[in-house]
């Protein structure tokens, strides 16, 4: 489709200061979209947004609020002319392919095409959506951010904490996540980009592919660039998804020239005259648009005709001459005033310009139909056509004044900020050159950009150009710059600016010019300085400032607070004094309580969690954590990092109880977002349950090279961690001399001098320092250094008791009889597996079992039930759930374990003399003596024996008093 010049009726409204939000934008530099008439209701909306609510809802809040243009197509003030390319893809209810991609140069009419295309589809029921970039949408962060808001209708608005953690969340993350959300919805979906030719940045084209190769069918595209798009066009075509329309399908035929033109004017032109202008345009709307002008106004259209060369130079003149030239002098001003603005409407041209007879000007170009788009169906909105804009926006460089150039943006830019047009008014403020200006307005909107929207990188950018200027910012700008820079990674630079910004509230305090609660705001302060720490790893440096924060509590954000104490906390469980730390979790869960953030109260339950895992109580902590879990998805969606972060250490509880399919299940898409959100403790616990799953292989879906790379992202003791977890992993595997070279790699000798060289840059907390005892045992059981590795499970046994940690008690009480059987002293090796069970037992700690199945099978073939003597039912029923997973050779045992079926009840109670004759048994009496001991036949002892076997379940003398025991019927 293309624009012809007849104007159907129009009308100007005032905007007013906080009317639509259509100043705040953004909107797309093309030529086009819908006609004015009203829009028919969308019909699977509703549907669409129960599956994409998920994700981006602080993005979306704000930006749909404030940018509404980019997501629905103009609204012409002209009838489009029905193209051929129109025809083509509008002859059903959705494109004919996956992708249709529109590429030509500008004036070509691609923003029409679109327009008409998206009105048509949706009136016949499919849903569309609509994107619309423009000269700032550079980046594929800003692409994906203006998709999250098109695409994914929030349930409800998403926590600030959520948004400014996620708000610098990789690009790969953020397709995967738009992607998984699409896939829920089968409602058949039509997604239109205009203009992507303004984002240059070289990593689109995997947004692209991702988009057309791993969508579901149902998604199709429509796309518009002036340059190629960047995707795999090879694959495209070669799988046949794509239908693509250059500048020779876009280019007008004679008769829509002619439909182009009118019906007067054409019945003013000779045939000839018709196929000059198709000659001199070469079918380019644009020109064809521009000769309508010039020919329309002319007596002699013939004539003017003659004296059109179609010349780049020769369409600057006819625009200044025939388009300019036709305005007073002041509607000139104007127009050229109004060009510096990226859309407008009467109130802001009104205040920026001071022109009072806005209304009058912009209904007079309305009128003309001299490339003016409305923008909404209120016709209060609008933008000038690129190509007419960018020839304005040149003649106003060379007509008018810096000075008046910089008033005009300067009040455009308080306009905007006082018709919550934030971005635009930033925008403004700094084209100006108004830095006091800019930094005012980020003064006041700095908390909703990084903390509310999590738009980190634009914030940054922003403050970041106001600092090259020389001139600073206020206090919360320049605190919320700070936060950004955090979650941006940049923790160094960040502390710099925390000390920057410190100096300078004590210099302003000392010459009285400081314009805050300089106390309160060094404490803001000293919370960024605490989660520096956490993220950098600086545990040890970062509590005491934690709590000399935490006895200095008056009246401060409960947030802060809750993050003070999780930071705290953090410390103590990495330095096992878990009961300390237990106190600060519940001051943190008292105070995010007031805080009123589902981020903030999942943070503080996984933490919590975590504390039980470090204690062994994994059934505690599985418990917990999965419902965490249900809480957060419930809250906050499916894809943010946090849910992730919750799954990871959800992942190592299961592994421990030996819930194999449920960790695959945790593992898979968390460990994809391990590398942008999580400490170094919480994203440990997720890889070593990864390694614990690694079955050594190349091709395990578990990849060695991946947790490298998932390690690399954080702090040197991660990476250490991990070189242990895989120490340990492949001595299970019998891989020794791996495991070696694995040990050189963090300092460990696996010599008998025992000497370990401390990695460098890693901190050695008291809980890496335990994971590194636990390698170095194994390493040196596994190399037959015995009495070195007695003397340090005797140390470790010592701390872990004094420490409470039931689950290091348990590996160690196995490392115990692994040593017993190495030295040939196999006598105290049942004892300490019994031991081992009876701790491992209420806390289903099943994995160190498993991980040593030879060991125990050779330990359990050489013994008999009534070895282990285990007074508790739950200690009897765990022992039989392990051997049943042993490679036993032990019939009898194996016998008596299957008949050990303590989850079933007694059918019936067995009588006094049953009883009596199962305590006899028990003593080792044949049928005879029983017979004589009883003063009745042997065919009553067998009687008896039956009826007592049926009772019990069993079918034989040792199955019986195994089933007795386990059912405490012996003891009545």
């Amino acid at each position: 489709m293309s624009a012809i010049g007849n104007p159907e009726r129009f009308e100007v409204v005032d905007e007013g200061w906080t009317g639509d939000a259509g100043a705040g934008r953004d909107e797309a530099v093309a030529w086009a979209s819908s006609p004015g008439h009203g829009m028919p209701g969308r019909r699977g909306d509703r549907q669409f947004a129960g599956f994409l609510h998920d994700r981006g809802a602080a993005r979306h809040a704000v930006a749909m609020s404030s940018n509404a243009h980019i997501f629905e197509p103009p609204f012409f003030a002209f009838a489009p002319v029905r193209t051929g390319a129109f025809s083509t893809l509008s002859q059903q209810e959705k494109p004919p392919s996956k992708l249709v991609a529109i590429t030509a140069p500008t004036g070509y009419g691609k923003t029409v095409l679109l327009t008409g295309l998206f009105e048509r589809y949706r009136k016949a029921g499919t849903l569309c959506r609509w994107l619309s970039l423009d000269d700032r949408d550079v980046t594929v962060e800003r692409v994906m951010t203006h998709l999250e808001s098109a695409l994914l209708t929030p349930a409800s608005m998403v926590d600030p904490q959520q948004a400014l953690h996620q708000g610098d969340e990789p690009v790969h993350e953020r397709i995967a996540a738009l992607l998984e959300s699409m896939s829920l919805s089968t409602t058949p979906l039509v997604v239109f980009i205009d203009n992507l030719n303004f984002c240059a940045d070289e990593t689109l084209n995997r947004l692209l592919d991702a988009l057309i190769f791993r969508t579901p069918s149902w998604v199709q595209l429509v796309l518009s660039s002036t340059t190629t798009l960047p995707f795999d066009h090879a694959r495209a075509k070669l799988e046949g998804r794509i239908l693509s329309f250059g500048f020779g399908e876009l280019s007008l035929n004679r008769e829509e020239v002619l439909a182009f033109l009118g019906g007067e004017l054409a019945s003013r032109l000779t045939p000839a005259a018709v196929d000059s202008i198709v000659a001199q345009s070469e079918g380019w709307p644009a020109a064809v648009r521009l000769m309508q002008i010039v020919l329309s106004s002319a007596e002699q259209p013939e004539q003017a005709l003659a004296r059109f060369s179609g010349a780049d130079e020769d369409l600057s003149d006819l625009l200044n001459r025939q388009v300019l030239g036709a305005f007073d002098e002041r509607s000139r001003k104007f127009l050229l005033e109004i060009s510096l603005l990226r859309t407008f409407g009467v109130n802001l041209c009104r205040f920026a310009t001071g022109d009072e007879q806005a209304h009058q000007h912009i209904a007079s170009l309305l009128r003309r139909n001299l490339f003016v788009i409305p923008l909404d169906r209120n016709r209060s909105w609008y933008r000038l056509h690129a190509l007419f804009r960018e020839f304005l926006v040149d003649e106003a460089q060379r007509q008018i004044p810096v000075e008046r150039r910089r008033e005009i943006l300067s009040k455009a830019a308080e306009w905007c900020e006082h018709g919550g047009h934030w971005h635009d008014a930033i925008e403004y403020a700094l084209a100006a050159d108004s830095a006091p200006l800019a930094a005012a307005v980020l003064e006041r909107v700095a908390a909703m950009f990084v903390r509310d929207r999590g738009d980190l990188h634009q914030y940054i950018e922003w403050v970041e150009k106001l600092h090259a200027t020389g001139a600073q910012c206020g206090w919360e700008a320049d605190f919320w710059y700070v936060w950004g820079l955090v979650f941006h990674r940049r923790y160094e630079y960040a502390r710099r600016q925390t000390e920057r910004l410190s100096l300078r509230i004590d210099r302003e305090v000392a010459a009285g010019t400081a314009t805050g609660d300089a106390n309160e705001f060094r404490r803001r302060i000293e919370v960024i300085l605490i989660a520096i720490d956490v993220y950098t790893d600086r545990l040890q440096e970062g509590y005491p400032n934690c709590i000399r924060w935490l006895s200095g509590m008056r009246g401060d954000d409960p947030f802060n607070v809750a993050t003070v104490a999780c930071a705290a906390s953090i410390h103590l469980t990495s330095a096992y004094k878990l009961v300390e730390s237990r106190k600060l979790i519940r001051q943190a869960q008292s105070y995010i309580a007031q805080a009123n953030s589902d981020y903030g109260v999942a943070w503080v339950s996984l933490l919590s969690s975590f504390i039980a895992l470090q204690e062994g109580d994994f059934v505690t902590a599985h418990q917990d954590l999965l419902a965490a879990l249900t809480r957060v998805r419930a809250t906050l969606g499916e894809t943010p990092g946090i849910v992730s972060t919750i799954s990871m250490l959800a992942a190592k509880s299961a592994v421990e109880m030996n819930l194999d399919a449920e960790t695959r299940e945790l593992l898979s898409p968390a460990l994809k977002k391990a590398t942008s959100h999580g400490l170094v403790d919480t994203a440990a616990a997720g890889l070593e349950a990864a390694v614990k799953m690694w079955d050594g292989h190349s091709d395990d879906p578990v990849s060695v090279p991946m947790l490298r790379e998932i390690a690399s992202a954080y702090p040197p003791r991660l990476a250490a961690m991990l070189s242990c977890f895989l120490i340990r992993r492949l001595i299970r595997l019998g891989r020794i001399d791996d495991a070696l070279l694995e040990a050189a790699q963090i300092g460990l000798t696996g010599d008998e001098s025992g000497r370990r060289q401390p990695a460098a840059g890693v901190p050695e907390t008291a809980n890496y320092r335990d994971l590194l005892a636990a390698a170095e045992i194994d390493l040196a059981i596994a190399t037959g250094r015995l009495k070195q590795a007695t003397a340090m499970v005797a140390a470790e046994t010592k701390l872990a008791k004094a420490e409470d940690r039931a689950g290091r008690l348990v590996e160690l009480a196995l490392d115990e009889a692994a040593i017993s059987i190495c030295t040939h002293n196999p006598a105290p090796a049942v004892r300490h597996v019994a031991r081992a069970i009876s701790i491992a037992a209420k806390r289903r700690y099943l994995r160190p079992f498993r991980d040593r199945a030879e060991l125990l099978a050779g330990i359990v073939n050489e013994t008999k039930s009534k070895d282990w003597g285990f007074a508790v039912e739950e200690e009897r029923r765990f022992f039989a759930e392990i051997c049943r997973g042993l490679p036993l050779t032990n019939s009898g045992l194996l016998e008596q374990l299957d008949e050990l079926n303590v989850s079933s009840a007694l059918t019936e109670t067995p009588t006094a003399r049953e009883l009596e004759l199962l305590s006899l048994i028990e003593a080792g009496l044949t049928n005879q003596q029983l017979a004589d001991r009883l003063s009745v036949s042997v065919a009553t002892v067998k009687w008896h024996l039956y009826n007592l076997y049926t009772k019990l379940g069993v079918s034989s003398r040792s199955a019986a008093i195994a089933r007795a025991r386990a059912l405490n019927v012996l003891a009545r």
